[in-house]
């Protein structure tokens, strides 16, 4: 059934192409199994625990896809108080995937593999697209479409970034923003506080207990009792991880992780292979970070177990194909989202209710 290396997303046109014409998708949609056994997240009913994390996800019209494909919970783009451009193209490039990444590897090197991979189980990427976003206006409209694409038993979660150096600080941004999307009709929030493809501050924020818990406080005082999540990167350092956990837990419904892991990435003449300034070190995503991914999921389930916190765990990072779904849930998450192979395979989600 499945279809690797099918991408929906033409790495090899940019983005905006990609935000008009996307996705790329010429399959026939296979009928889904519905079971019985349905999941609760917050107060919704949803068929599955399975969904795509922000990023691919640009607008309604690849939220529709990937709804009627089984995605049942699907994460709108990360928006911006602001219209923000994309970085240039290429955004994403296939990188060597021979082994696993572990915390050593954060910040080290790693080459750009030029050759397509030849199996799912081995594209492995750096994206670097600088969480673009288009105005409020545009997509408040588009908020609201891409909700009335979903049908019973799916939520669409929308995922908000703060931006620094707005008129607003960026605690009252971040705030603001999720207020805006929860008018546009957001369901369930996620503030996104780590992405290393941007050099403005925002991509770190989730290393920081104190700023985090400040943001997760503003944006809760904000939406009143909307389900909100936090998404977080990798964490080297445990207690960093429960520190962060402890200052975000009275605010937060849920914490989301891991997104990327930063790497400075090179091509085959050892020259930078991401053309622009400060785009050296992008993160990276796919197969190569299943292993850390997991470990990220089972080190945090061990937290809340630990603190009676009450928050939901949403397992991201290296999710390939349908056992790394039930691996990942076994491992502590409540949901499990799927980005780079929900790129390739679009089809997973079928195979994971059919199977």
């Amino acid at each position: 059934m499945t279809q690797p290396l099918l991408a929906t997303y033409d790495i090899h046109k940019s983005y905006d192409w990609n935000y008009e014409n996307g996705p790329v998708f010429k399959g026939i949609i296979p009928k889904r199994k519905i079971h019985s056994r349905k999941i609760k997240l917050f107060d919704f009913e949803i068929n599955s625990p399975i969904g795509v994390p922000a990023g691919p996800l640009l607008n309604s019209n690849w939220i529709k896809l990937y709804a009627e494909l089984g995605w049942d919970i699907p994460v709108y783009k990360t928006i911006r108080s602001v219209k923000r451009q994309c970085h240039p193209n290429p955004n994403c490039i296939y990188v060597s995937s021979h082994r696993q990444l572990q915390d050593s590897d954060v910040g080290g090197r790693i080459i750009e593999v030029p050759e397509e991979p030849s199996s799912l189980k081995e594209v492995s990427i750096t994206n670097s697209f600088g969480m673009p976003s288009a105005n409020p206006e545009k997509w408040m409209a588009d908020i609201e479409k891409a909700n009335s694409y979903l049908s019973r038993g799916q939520v669409m979660v929308v995922s908000v970034v703060g931006t620094p150096g707005e008129s607003k600080n960026l605690t009252e941004d971040y705030a603001h923003l999720a207020f805006l999307a929860k008018e546009a009709g957001a369901k369930i929030i996620e503030a996104n506080y780590s992405c290393p493809n941007v050099c403005s501050g925002e991509g770190s924020i989730f290393t920081d207990p104190e700023l985090s818990g400040e943001i997760s406080e503003a944006i809760r005082k904000e939406i009143g009792n909307t389900p909100f999540m936090i998404k977080v990167g990798n964490f080297s350092d445990i207690n960093l991880m429960e520190a962060v956990a402890k200052a975000n837990a009275p605010f937060v419904d849920g914490i989301a992780g891991i997104n990327t892991i930063p790497m400075k990435v090179y091509n085959e003449k050892d020259e930078q292979a991401l053309p622009g300034k400060s785009r050296l070190t992008s993160g990276i995503c796919g197969a190569a970070i299943h292993d850390i991914s997991q470990k990220f999921t089972e080190n945090l389930a061990a937290i809340r177990k630990k603190n009676k916190y009450d928050f939901i765990i949403c397992g991201v990072g290296g999710i390939m194909t349908v056992e790394d779904f039930q691996e990942r849930l076994e491992g502590g998450a409540d949901i499990v989202m799927s980005a780079t192979g929900a790129m390739w395979d679009s089809l997973m989600a079928m195979e994971y209710h059919n199977s």
